[in-house]
């Protein structure tokens, strides 16, 4: 009887053992509860526009990825806060919207969010701060500002929209993931916000306030939030961002199109 290679058999165990883990984690992000499903459809009927604004399709679509985010993501409590599921819906929430128009929809890199009750100190430098964005991975929000920019859908101020707009700004300069044409898009993204910048500096009348001078960065966050929050305004003030932004994140608000593609 031939004997059998004991490192063989390793291998096949390791093969096995790695192939468990694959599966059980895509089943942890797939498998979606009907009562869970039924009760964040109620929590985002009552807490977010944008949501109330899809179809039946494609608000099955961002249940089940507001789901899988919420079982991915490490959603901390800092000072005293204590993370409840509708603290994690309404964490999640901008980060869905903002990727709702892409197939590879996880910021791969940003997977830790700490959530303050108010305001919170950069321990580095001392500011005071509503919302940070670390490029190693993490995530920060102030609650209360949070909640803000969601009771007021048309005033294009979101804080979460604006901090995941840094997140995904950052994850497509970065990664390989993106396909080329999303950072050619973003580059003529930022091609227009230095001219607009300019003449935010100078003091002229503009859509934007005045925090999109800061830099690019702040430019797009602050573009994002218009794109969504003041959709018609923004392309009626700058049709060329406005078009860019929705060859970018595939949706176009003005036209109630959340998924061009």
């Amino acid at each position: 009887m031939p004997t059998i290679d004991p490192f063989y058999l390793l291998a096949i165990a390791f093969f096995v053992g790695v192939n468990f883990l694959f599966v059980r984690g895509v089943w942890r992000l797939t498998y979606f509860p009907k009562a869970e499903a039924r009760a964040m459809d109620r929590f985002y009927r009552q807490h977010s526009l944008y949501y109330s604004k899809l179809d039946d399709r494609q608000k099955k679509r961002f249940l089940q990825r507001a789901y899988s985010f919420t079982k991915s993501l490490k959603i901390v409590g800092r000072m005293g806060v204590e993370v409840t599921q509708s603290i994690k819906l309404m964490v999640v929430a901008a980060m869905v919207q903002i990727t709702f128009g892409f197939q590879r929809y996880f910021l791969k890199k940003f997977r830790t969010v700490f959530v303050y009750p108010d305001s919170f100190r950069n321990p580095h430098t001392g500011n005071l701060h509503d919302g940070e964005v670390h490029p190693a991975g993490l995530i920060s929000f102030s609650l209360k500002k949070l909640l803000m920019g969601f009771d007021d859908p048309y005033d294009a101020v979101n804080l979460g929209l604006h901090e995941m707009a840094h997140a995904l700004m950052h994850t497509i300069l970065t990664s390989t993931r993106y396909h080329g044409s999303l950072k050619a898009t973003l580059d003529d993204i930022l091609s227009i916000a230095r001219m607009e910048m300019e003449k935010i500096n100078a003091g002229e009348p503009h859509i934007f306030r005045s925090y999109a001078g800061a830099n690019t960065s702040e430019f797009f966050a602050v573009a994002v939030e218009h794109f969504f929050e003041n959709p018609k305004g923004l392309q009626s003030e700058l049709p060329g961002l406005y078009s860019k932004l929705a060859v970018l994140l595939n949706q176009d608000p003005v036209h109630n199109n959340y998924c061009i593609q």
